[in-house]
């Protein structure tokens, strides 16, 4: 299954301004556009009541909130395992388990949600209770789990049938059965006439009929009458009997309660202080949804995703999310002045001294070619309008002048009465306390 491609956050700073909002929208909209990676616009903190009033002016949904850069789960190779189904057969799931070299495997229920999970070692443990004969009655195994794992053939019987009573039982001769098979029982039998009798006159529930041996039409006869279930299997009778109790469901055995999962959003950290305290091997995953999507290991921690992210509007770690040195660093766009934020490695790094990010933002699209739509053109006018308090802030440059005017003319803004209908909004006190 190919992976997508891995997202780029592109993020302000902290107590958002309009600028740092708009930025970053306008800037992931150009990221998409050349089509590199896949980017998303997120904020750090709340959107403040200028900035509200531009998104909706220009009908610009907000960006989604992002508050720490730190790895998750989901920022890991989650094993792709697919969920069992709960009545699957331990011998079934023991062969999946071998062939995916997997020793954890999920029960999940058609909607995918997580029923509980089997290890390796829970179908050992079931293996060894020898003296266990009434597993299949006490599991209410389907006669479908027993044909499956002898490899068995139904000559009488209903296949969707389970079975609800009796003990598993080796029918060896008429002396040794006659009082010890009781009404209910699963007998395994060879290939001789008056043992097969027998297992049926003692009311055998089912006879299981070994080493691939034809049963005669009066043994047929005489087990609908009395209402015994046939089946044939190409097994010998000691390997029938080793067999026979593993096809029991695994829902019989497996765990359910106090299951250790984790989301796709959990912080790394907290999985591996969990994953340090206990011995398993595999945790199930759920995705955003709730969702069982996988599994993970403490092998999969080595193979880290850091995420990836692109600063807008500032370049200090003070003023930046939290996690950020956990994180790739890959551009910087900013007007303010250099401060102390380091990098792991070489990063675009863009700083202008004009009085907006988005008066850079503004020249980029142009040195690209492209043109910024209506609503685009909107978020960067409103920005450089914001941040130079309308060309009257001692930062402001001719170059911000020149954008908002562009800007404005793409827009189909006035510069002045729009400039004041978004400061009006700014300053609105209703709604707030004294």
């Amino acid at each position: 299954m190919p992976k997508t491609r891995r997202k780029v956050n592109i993020i302000g700073h902290r107590n958002p301004d309009t600028d740092s909002i708009c930025s970053a929208l306008a800037y992931t909209y150009l990221k998409n556009q050349l089509g590199d990676a896949v980017y998303e616009a997120r904020r750090a903190g709340q959107i403040n009541r200028e900035t509200a009033f531009v998104l909706k002016h220009f009908g610009v949904e907000p960006p989604r909130l992002c508050t720490d850069v730190s790895p998750q789960v989901k920022d890991i190779d989650i094993r792709e395992q697919p969920g069992i189904d709960k009545e699957m057969s331990i011998r079934a799931a023991w062969s999946m388990m071998r062939d995916t070299e997997i020793d954890t495997l999920c029960a999940i229920d058609e909607d995918k949600e997580l029923l509980g999970l089997i290890t390796v070692k829970d179908i050992a443990n079931a293996n060894m209770d020898l003296f266990d004969t009434e597993v299949l009655a006490k599991s209410k195994t389907s006669y479908k789990n027993v044909l499956s794992t002898l490899e068995g053939e139904m000559l009488l019987g209903d296949p969707d049938a389970c079975i609800t009573s009796g003990r598993i039982f080796i029918g060896t001769s008429p002396e040794i059965m006659d009082g010890a098979v009781n009404p209910g029982d699963i007998v395994l039998v060879s290939n001789r006439y008056e043992v097969q009798m027998c297992a049926i006159d003692c009311g055998a529930g089912a006879i299981v009929v070994c080493c691939g041996s034809a049963v005669p039409r009066t043994i047929l006869a005489r087990a609908q009458e009395k209402g015994c279930i046939v089946i044939t299997t190409p097994f010998d009778t000691y390997a029938a009997a080793r067999l026979i109790s593993t096809a029991a469901p695994v829902r019989h055995f497996m765990r359910t309660k106090e299951l250790l999962k984790f989301s796709v959003n959990t912080p790394i950290e907290d999985a591996k202080k969990v994953m340090a305290s206990v011995r398993h091997r595999y945790f199930p995953i759920l995705d955003e949804n709730g969702k069982y999507c996988g599994v993970v290991s403490r092998r999969n921690l080595l193979n880290l995703h850091r995420k990836q992210v692109i600063l807008v509007d500032h370049n200090e770690r003070t003023q930046a999310v939290d996690g950020l040195e956990q994180a790739d660093i890959l551009e910087i766009i900013d007007h303010h002045r250099i401060g102390s934020l380091e990098t792991t490695g070489p990063v675009y790094f863009r700083n202008v001294p004009v009085g907006c990010t988005a008066t850079i933002l503004y020249q980029m699209y142009g040195e690209q070619g492209l043109t910024p739509s209506r609503e685009i053109a909107g978020l960067l006018l409103s920005a450089i309008l914001s941040d130079t308090l309308v060309f009257r802030s001692p930062t402001s440059t001719p170059q911000d002048e020149a954008a908002a005017k562009a800007l404005a003319a793409l827009a189909g803004e006035d510069i002045q009465s729009y400039a004041e209908q978004m400061f009006e909004a700014g300053a609105d006190l209703t709604g707030r306390t004294a």
